[in-house]
């Protein structure tokens, strides 16, 4: 019964470590990458231009495939009176990105403290508060919690849907899945699918309110995504559908480079738990972990055969993961007393954790250096009075590695990112300054007509390096260069 008991003081504390290394990876990272460049400049355009449809940045930039503003809808609604009070105080949109994504940080986080305080009543206090550490401690599942992914947004309500599948609140678990997997992310069809397929063959549920509650989920998330987004994109579209279509069936993600079969369980799982994968089989043990944990593995290894592979799109099962993870430590430490191996065997769960900050804390300072095109966006308002005219172009590596909406930040300058332009074009003389990659051929192109304001490095590689403290060297090399015209185009 004690593990029942309000979580009190100690409980505030484990929400307020999650919510300080969320904030440590976000101020450590504050720019993105091109995976979350969609929803991120959605949310701008929501907060900046409104209704004012046609300036919105999708419209230029449409990506691949069509993507839901439902979650920008979301997070722009949340974040806006915060933004409000910044642009009433004349703060840079850079503080106002990093609003948005903490807005984002703070839904995740407030998901896995929900199935925290589910893991309390079933599992008790100890198995709660270790998973609080476990996930603490660990990189991707912080990292990730603020980074505006197609992943993350559906990662809330993913987790809500898990948290109800454990509560066996059914009626809720299928309201939600059909929400993640209809408007977000249609792989989570196959994840919560196979949670549903437990209590149908235990017959916990009937099959008849599956589709009772199931049909009506389902047409209802379609109709809203479809209404909602054909509005924004100006056609008739369900964009999870033709993500669904383009990655599955034309197998076009492919083109994005491809990875072995099990390369979720030998690389990107080992990656994501750290050294909390160790405790895996011994919570195992615990038969409740066992129903809890098949879904996920059968969901990683369905996925699987999917040629293109990254972390994220299995980042749902880390929390589940930790959750086993965090029973087979609490048996340890609840039951030191016993003999001198459980007493050994607690030593190793707190050093365990002492590991996976040690490799967090490394992880996030080589992430660090992984957003040059940022950088360097920045350091041109540094280095250029605000008054001055400016035009600049932005070439798609800079695009890529940190340029977002919420870094134009003088309404007086223009910046372009068009792609039609290659260097040497006669209509780069036009623009006052260039954000390139740091390439020669470009740069012996404009040796005449620019000067070189900053050469912004970015990571290359990282090597083994055991005579020093951290053991390991961060391979650093110009990845970005900043011309300013110094002719004018005759």
């Amino acid at each position: 019964m004690a593990g029942r008991r309000p979580p009190g003081p100690q409980g505030l504390l484990l929400l307020g470590l999650l919510v300080a290394v969320a904030a440590v990876h976000l101020v450590t990272c504050p720019y993105t990458k091109v995976e979350e460049s969609f929803s991120l400049q959605a949310v701008h355009d929501l907060l900046y231009h409104r209704l004012d449809l046609d300036k919105y940045d999708h419209h230029e930039f449409p990506g691949v495939v069509p993507r839901t503003f439902l979650g920008p809808l979301v997070i722009a609604a949340f974040s806006s009176p915060v933004v409000y009070v910044l642009s009433l105080l004349e703060a840079s949109k850079f503080y106002s990105q990093l609003v948005v994504r903490g807005t984002l940080g703070l839904s995740v986080i407030g998901a896995l403290w929900t199935l925290q305080q589910e893991v309390r009543r079933q599992f008790g206090a100890t198995v709660a508060a270790l998973f609080c550490w476990v996930t603490a401690t660990q990189f991707h599942l912080m990292f990730y919690c603020t980074r505006t992914l197609p992943n993350t947004l559906a990662l809330p309500v993913a987790l809500a849907a898990i948290t109800a599948w454990v509560q066996r609140r059914w009626a809720r678990f299928l309201w939600l899945s059909a929400l993640a997997a209809v408007v977000f992310r249609a792989e989570l069809a196959v994840l919560l699918g196979l949670k549903l397929l437990l209590p149908l063959l235990g017959r916990k549920i009937s099959l008849w309110k599956v589709l009772r509650h199931g049909i009506p989920a389902g047409a209802m998330c379609l109709g809203l995504t479809v209404t909602v987004d054909s509005c924004f994109w100006r056609r008739v579209v369900w964009p999870e559908g033709a993500v669904l279509w383009y990655n599955t069936v034309l197998n076009k993600s492919s083109n994005w480079g491809t990875s072995p079969l099990l390369w979720y369980f030998y690389s990107a799982l080992p990656r994501a738990l750290g050294s909390s994968a160790l405790w895996v089989p011994l919570g195992m043990l615990d038969r409740r972990t066992r129903v809890l944990l098949l879904p996920s593995v059968g969901f990683v290894l369905l996925y699987s055969l999917l040629p293109h592979k990254e972390l994220r799109f299995i980042i749902y099962t880390v929390p589940v993961l930790n959750v086993v993870a965090a029973r087979g430590c609490a048996y340890l430490l609840n039951n030191y007393k016993k003999s001198w191996l459980y007493k050994a065997g607690s030593i190793l769960v707190i050093a365990h954790l002492a590991v996976n900050a040690t490799y967090s804390a490394a992880c996030l300072y080589v992430s660090h250096f992984n957003y040059p095109g940022g950088v360097a966006l920045q350091l041109l308002h540094t280095l250029v009075p605000a008054h001055t005219g400016v035009a600049v172009h932005i070439d798609v590596t800079a695009a890529q590695t940190g340029v977002s909406r919420f870094l134009e930040l003088n309404p007086g300058w223009r910046y372009d990112k068009r792609e039609d332009l290659q260097p040497g074009a006669a209509g780069m003389l036009a623009y006052t300054h260039l954000l390139l990659e740091a390439a020669p051929a470009p740069l012996a192109i404009y040796r005449d007509t620019h000067r070189v304001l900053v050469r912004v490095v970015g990571t290359s590689g990282v090597s083994l390096n055991l005579t020093r403290l951290p053991p390991f060297d961060i391979n650093l090399q110009p990845k970005l260069v900043l011309l300013e015209r110094v002719l004018r185009p005759s």
